[in-house]
C-alpha cells in the first residue's frame, strides 16, 4: 500500500502507469477517500451557506471566478489525459466535454450574466440536473477513482469540477438568486432543460457519427444501463433519455405551477 508521500511524488502520474486501484490510498471507497470526500462536502457546504448571505454582486464575481477557473482547467485536464499515457492518444469517444456535467461550464456564463428566462434557464439547469450530477459524482466518483487516488490531479480535478457544481446551486437557491417558485407559464417547466437541449445536439451528432461513444447517455450503453441500451433501437434510446432529463428538469417546478395555476382559477371562480 502506498504511503502519502508517494501518493504526492506520483501527483500527476497517468493511470496508465498506476498499480492497481487496490494499492493505492484514496480510490473509491477506502477510508482516505471517505475522510477526503467528508472534508470537500463540508466545506463546500459551509462555503455555500457563507457565501449565500453576500450581496448578489459579491455572488456573481465568486461565480465568475469559479467558472474562469473551471475553464482553464477543463483544457488542461483533456491534454494532460492525452499525452501523459504510454501513448499519445486522444479519446475521441470519452473525453469531450459533452456529459451532463459539462453542461455546467456552459451554461454559468448565462446564470451570471444573463437576464430574465435566459438567467432562469441557466440557473434552473445548475439547480436540477447539474445538482443531481454534482452530487452523484461528488459522492461516487467511479469513473475517476476507480483508478486514481482522491490525491492526485484526476481526483482533484473530479471533486473540485462536481463540488463547484453543488455549491453554486446551493448558494442560488439559499440566496434565492434561483428559485423553484413564481411558475406560472407552462413552458417555463421546459426552460430548465434548454441548456441540455443545446449541448444534447452536439452530443448525439458525436454519437451518431463513426465514432463510437455514448455521450450524455443518450444510447443508454453505459454503467448499469447498458442491457436497456442493447436492448432498444438507439431512436427510442434517445427519446427515452431526453423524456428523462426534460422530467428531471420540471419537477422541482411544478409544485409552484400547479398551486399558480390553482390561484388563477381560484380568483377566476369569485
Amino acid at each position: 500500500m502506498w504511503s502519502i508521500s508517494e501518493l504526492i511524488k506520483n501527483y500527476f502520474t497517468h493511470k496508465d502507469f498506476l498499480p492497481s486501484a487496490d494499492t493505492i490510498p484514496g480510490t473509491l471507497f477506502t477510508p482516505l477517500q471517505f475522510i477526503i470526500s467528508a472534508i470537500a462536502f463540508a466545506g463546500v457546504i459551509i462555503l455555500g451557506i457563507f457565501l449565500s448571505r453576500k450581496s448578489e454582486k459579491t455572488i456573481r464575481i465568486f461565480f465568475a471566478v469559479l467558472w474562469i477557473i473551471l475553464i482553464i482547467l477543463e483544457p488542461v485536464k483533456i491534454i494532460w489525459e492525452t499525452v501523459s499515457g504510454s501513448s499519445v492518444n486522444f479519446e475521441w469517444g470519452g473525453i469531450l466535454p459533452l456529459y451532463p456535467c459539462s453542461i455546467f461550464m456552459y451554461a454559468m456564463p448565462f446564470a451570471i450574466w444573463g437576464r430574465g428566462e435566459v438567467r432562469r434557464s441557466a440557473c434552473g439547469y445548475v439547480c436540477t440536473l447539474g445538482l443531481i450530477g454534482g452530487l452523484v459524482n461528488f459522492v461516487y466518483p467511479v469513473n475517476i477513482l476507480n483508478n486514481y487516488s482522491c490525491i492526485s490531479f484526476a481526483g482533484f480535478h473530479t471533486l473540485f469540477y462536481h463540488g463547484a457544481i453543488v455549491i453554486c446551486a446551493l448558494i442560488m437557491l439559499l440566496s434565492r438568486y434561483h428559485t423553484y417558485t413564481k411558475v406560472t407559464k407552462w413552458w417555463q417547466l421546459i426552460t430548465p432543460s434548454l441548456p441540455l437541449v443545446c449541448v444534447s445536439i452536439i452530443a448525439n451528432v458525436v454519437n451518431f457519427s463513426k465514432i463510437d461513444s455514448d455521450y450524455m447517455f443518450f444510447k443508454i450503453n453505459s454503467f448499469i444501463f447498458a442491457p436497456i441500451g442493447a436492448a432498444t433501437p438507439d431512436w427510442l434510446s434517445v427519446i427515452i433519455v431526453y423524456l428523462v432529463y426534460m422530467i428531471v428538469h420540471a419537477v422541482p417546478y411544478i409544485p409552484s405551477y400547479i398551486s399558480n395555476k390553482a390561484k388563477r382559477k381560484s380568483i377566476a371562480s369569485h
